[in-house]
């Protein structure tokens, strides 16, 4: 009665009453270390499960926080990435299986990095392409121009495959995740059983019936795991699917650019050409006006002369009137009238400035010889006899 089980009872064997109830006590007895090493065998039962439920729960709750680390980093990175921020690295240290995926979205950042600075360079090549073309060197700028930008395409298709390989990757964690729901699905069942078994034990089987419903309660939590990170990687799997759009459509633009570039070559050579053909006709119009300086000159030298010319004859015509004031030839006239010497400078042509300052000097020409023949024009004889 006092759960003392260690009495020797063989010595207490005897054929009468007594005897009957020694046997009976030793029944029990056994019965009582029976049910004693079942409850032991039940509580170290109890404690591996309660230790494999803590390791598995602390699995889920690793699993769980790494996805959860590898998607907060890939939407912070595609959230850079809409803002147009392509200097973003993730940093942080992923686990296992999803290095690979930090290694990639790397990659695609830096592809991306590197095709807008060709980009970047391509549009200043074209501004200084632009401030060439004065020196008619835009056509070998803009063709240069087009081979980056052509580049610049190839670099931005590396870009999509690596997104796809991000996708792709984000796939595989998926199937991953769905094979530790299985698990989560074959334990509850599992544990299901041993329910079911625990109860046709019946009394006995009361402290099998506690682990299995321990086990079915860890296979649920797992499971329940398992469908958060499924829903995360999903997330991720979406954001990664808008990532390889925004790298397909970054693609697309940056194929019209190269069209628009073969445009312009084509547009920059037409100007080059036209640049030529003008600086051509301007070489003929400057010939043109050499050639009409050399006339003008010409004519200046020929009104010089002519003007010499006249202001020679004007000095011998006057001579000629003085000579002949001295005759009288009748008529109701006293003497010659000298007749009015036309000005050669009202008849002069158009006068430039070396001509101008030659018939100023012309006016003031032999003005002795003129005035003196003016006064013996208009004197009578003086000395009133005639000659012949």
């Amino acid at each position: 009665s006092k759960g003392d089980n260690k009495i020797d009872l063989e010595k207490l064997t005897r054929g009468d009453e007594l005897g009957a109830i020694v046997t009976a006590l030793k029944v029990f007895r056994d019965n009582q270390l029976h049910l004693e090493q079942l409850r032991a065998d039940q509580e170290k039962s109890a404690a591996l499960t309660a230790d494999e439920r803590r390791a598995k729960e602390a699995a889920a709750a690793a699993a769980a926080q790494e996805a959860s680390l590898v998607v907060s980093n890939l939407a912070e990175g595609l959230e850079k990435l809409a803002l147009g921020d392509l200097t973003f690295r993730v940093t942080a240290e992923f686990p296992g299986d999803y290095r690979k995926l930090k290694d990639d979205f790397n990659a695609a950042m830096g592809s991306l990095q590197e095709t807008m600075k060709v980009i970047a360079a391509s549009t200043d090549g074209l501004r200084t392409g632009a401030d060439e073309i004065a020196h008619r060197q835009a056509s070998d700028v803009v063709s240069t121009t087009r081979g980056e930008a052509t580049h610049s395409g190839q670099v931005v298709h590396q870009a999509v495959s690596a997104m796809g390989e991000i996708e792709k990757s984000s796939g595989q964690i998926s199937q991953i995740i769905g094979v530790i729901d299985e698990i989560a699905f074959q334990t509850n069942l599992l544990a299901l059983n041993a329910g079911v078994e625990a109860a046709r034990a019946g009394e006995a089987g009361r402290g099998f019936a506690v682990v299995a419903q321990e086990v079915r309660a860890l296979a649920q939590r797992s499971a329940e795991a398992a469908k958060e990170i499924k829903t995360l990687i999903s997330s991720s799997t979406q954001q990664v699917s808008q990532g390889v759009s925004l790298v397909g459509q970054t693609g697309e633009a940056l194929q019209r650019i190269v069209t628009k570039v073969g445009e312009i070559d084509a547009l920059v050579t037409e100007i080059a050409a036209s640049a030529a053909e003008q600086a051509t006709g301007l070489n003929e119009v400057n010939t043109a006006v050499n050639q009409m300086d050399q006339v003008t000159q010409q004519n200046a030298a020929m009104v010089e002369q002519s003007t010499a010319a006249t202001h020679s004859l004007k000095g011998e015509t006057g001579e000629l009137v003085r000579l002949m004031a001295r005759f009288q030839v009748g008529g109701g006239s006293s003497s010659y009238t000298r007749p009015a010497v036309a000005d050669a400078g009202q008849h002069a042509p158009a006068r430039n400035p070396v001509a101008e300052q030659q018939a100023r000097l012309n006016t003031f020409a032999r003005p002795g010889r003129s005035s003196g023949s003016a006064a013996l024009a208009q004197a009578p004889a003086a000395d009133g006899w005639e000659e012949f």
